[in-house]
């Protein structure tokens, strides 16, 4: 027989340094897995938060893009009640029949 197998202290050093290499072996893959998890969680929020944030901008940029409407529909509102009100002046104007006959004149001599 081996002495060192026999030796009761050499055999509990050996069984601690197995059961070490397998609290070892234990946490590092324990570790190894929370790490992957953190990490998933991670890229799961930051996809979240960039969703969001896109819906945001859309969002913003829709309510930017109707208020400018508005804006240009009002402006166009005021060019045409203005190029109304202009036409209904002249078609209110009575030209008299010298200014008729002088324009009807010189568009005749111009042809």
């Amino acid at each position: 027989m081996n002495p060192t197998s026999q030796n009761p202290e050499f055999m509990k050093t050996i069984e601690d340094i197995r059961t070490a290499e397998k609290e070892y072996e234990s946490t590092l893959t324990k570790a190894r897995e929370n790490a992957e998890k953190v990490l998933r969680d991670a890229k799961e929020k930051v996809h979240d938060e960039r969703e969001k944030t896109e819906k945001e901008i859309v969002e913003l940029k829709n309510e930017r893009l109707r208020k400018g409407s508005k804006g240009i529909e009002a402006d166009v509102q005021k060019m045409v009640d203005e190029a109304k009100e202009e036409a209904s002046g002249i078609n209110s104007k009575k030209l008299n029949k010298k200014d008729v006959s002088k324009l009807v004149k010189d568009f005749i001599a111009g042809l």
